[in-house]
């Protein structure tokens, strides 16, 4: 009886070991989580002398076990529990959640530094100036993010976010660097609540709240094009919201560990299923995309299926070219956006005769010298006010 319960020990830490590496070989490898929309980590089973000697095999051996254990997703939503168990006040180091109401706050923000700032800043007036080589206006736009104006229900004790003082610094350096800028909250401020235009769970605003930034969007847009161009009227009757689970950023990264109440719902007229002829990518490249496989592919799915922001609304292109057949204005429009635009850009392409809308983290190009070779007839960029890179993460 003594020998066994000498080996007993060793001989159960080996079958643990051993049945989990036998576990772990047999899984196969998800190329992305979907909780945390981020690449995982794949096998380097031919790593180079270079890595293996410098240590940057091990840590990629490490961050692949992690990122390909055996049931991550249940391991890591179980940890969320017991942070909301134990309460922490921000799970996984990043969101405050309010359990009565579902609402998750983020993690506050601190100043950023004048480093920083002038980078962007520097970045705006490189853009502004190369393309006022070529006498195309050029208008920065920071949207308001859900980060910086939806900061309650919180803990009292939570720190006083940095964002406004943060966009507010940003805006100062922008205009004293010469470049034309707006900020879109003081043109939406008068009629402005957190709770209608944001999502509970996800970092982008509603569809309301996107239609209230498109409404101020189009009215500064008009004054500096000098055209009347008056945006599509809201209409309750053009309301309409699909019964499906929303899986909103935030949530996810909590593994939809939080009950909300999250709707996806359209505001569109029933004329922009026909009158757009949709390039992914140039005219050029000839290649067509039909409006309902880029803008709101969720219609199309089972209602009991969940669905995200992109398939809600539209995903990131790198290039997208909308022409419209139905036009106020005559004029080539580009967007260089972030995710804040897709909700609303066939709005904003409703009045133009042609839009582009770029976006610099999938676009291959010099984007000053591209530009310059399209000769558009007014460029914008529309970051939401928590992008402070010309190149957003």
């Amino acid at each position: 009886m003594r020998k066994i319960q000498m080996y007993l020990l060793p001989i159960t830490f080996f079958c643990i070991i051993f049945g989990g590496f036998v576990v772990h070989v047999l899984t196969v490898d998800r190329p992305q989580s979907e909780m945390e929309n981020r690449p995982l980590e794949s096998a380097n089973i031919s790593p180079s002398p270079q890595e293996i000697f410098s240590g940057a095999w091990s840590k990629q051996v490490e961050t692949y076990i992690s990122d390909q254990f055996p049931a991550r997703d249940t391991w890591m939503r179980n940890y969320v529990y017991f942070q909301r168990a134990m309460g922490k006040t921000y799970l996984n180091d990043k969101y405050a959640v309010d359990d009565d109401s579902g609402w998750i706050i983020s993690k506050p923000a601190e100043a950023k530094s004048d480093e920083e700032l002038a980078s962007f800043t520097s970045d705006l007036q490189n853009l502004s100036e190369g393309l006022a080589e070529k006498n195309i206006p050029f208008t920065f736009y920071s949207l308001p993010a859900k980060a910086t104006y939806s900061r309650e229900p919180s803990p009292s004790y939570m720190p006083d976010d940095a964002g406004i003082a943060n966009n507010a610094r940003l805006h100062e350096l922008v205009t004293d660097a010469g470049v034309d800028n707006i900020r879109l909250y003081d043109e939406m401020k008068n009629d402005f609540s957190a709770e209608r235009n944001f999502y509970k769970t996800d970092h982008h605003w509603t569809m309301r709240g996107a239609y209230t930034g498109y409404e101020a969007l189009m009215k500064t847009m008009s004054e500096r094009l000098g055209e009347t161009i008056e945006p599509i009227p809201y209409g309750e009757a053009n309301t309409y919201c699909l019964p499906n689970k929303f899986a909103g950023s935030w949530n996810k990264i909590l593994y939809m560990t939080v009950d909300n109440h999250d709707e996806i719902c359209y505001n569109e007229p029933a004329s922009f299923a026909t009158q757009f002829t949709i390039y992914d990518g140039t005219i050029e490249d000839g290649v067509t995309a039909p409006y309902e496989s880029v803008y709101g592919r969720a219609k199309q799915m089972s209602p009991d299926t969940v669905v995200n922001y992109a398939d809600a609304y539209s995903r990131d292109f790198a290039e997208l070219t909308i022409v419209n057949n139905d036009y106020d204005s005559d004029k080539h429009i580009v967007v260089i956006k972030d995710s804040y635009f897709n909700a609303i850009q066939f709005h904003v392409a409703s009045h133009f005769k042609k839009l582009t809308v770029l976006d610099l983290r999938y676009l291959d190009k010099d984007v000053i010298s591209y530009l310059q070779s399209m000769h558009p007839d007014y460029v914008v960029l529309a970051y939401n006010d928590r992008n402070l890179k010309l190149m957003p993460e």
